[in-house]
């Protein structure tokens, strides 16, 4: 899967070191948020995903190994977009062995603050 190439590259030693430090359930979120990025750049080249909120609009699930998102969002250059995905792990959840994803229509501008979407210039909490 993508995230494991991502993850492998020399250049995100940060990136490893840092998803170590995180609780379990934070590891997952964040190893399928990388998923998501890394399979919609592949999918359209046009689009230069840099952050998901996985829990924008609708909480996210677990269940069994798989990681599901149903009202995710993804900012890609100046605009966040709706999408949904499920990110199924390994047993030890430690790396990602499928994804499916469906990317939605842009989010207004005047909905970000309502589902806690920054804007470029915002930091995450």
């Amino acid at each position: 899967m993508l995230s494991e190439d991502v993850l492998a590259d020399h250049r995100s030693s940060q990136a490893r070191d840092a998803l170590r430090q995180l609780a379990p359930a934070d590891q997952i979120e964040q190893l399928c948020n990388l998923e998501a990025m890394a399979q919609i750049g592949a999918w359209n080249k046009e689009l230069q995903p840099d952050r998901i909120v996985a829990y924008a609009m609708a909480d996210t699930k677990m269940s069994g190994n798989d990681f599901v998102a149903e009202g995710a969002a993804v900012h890609s250059e100046h605009d966040w977009y709706s999408l949904r995905f499920k990110c199924q792990l390994t047993s030890d959840r430690k790396k990602v062995v499928a994804f499916e994803f469906m990317l939605g229509a842009s989010i207004p501008r005047n909905q970000w603050v309502e589902h806690n979407l920054p804007y470029e210039d915002e930091q995450f909490d």
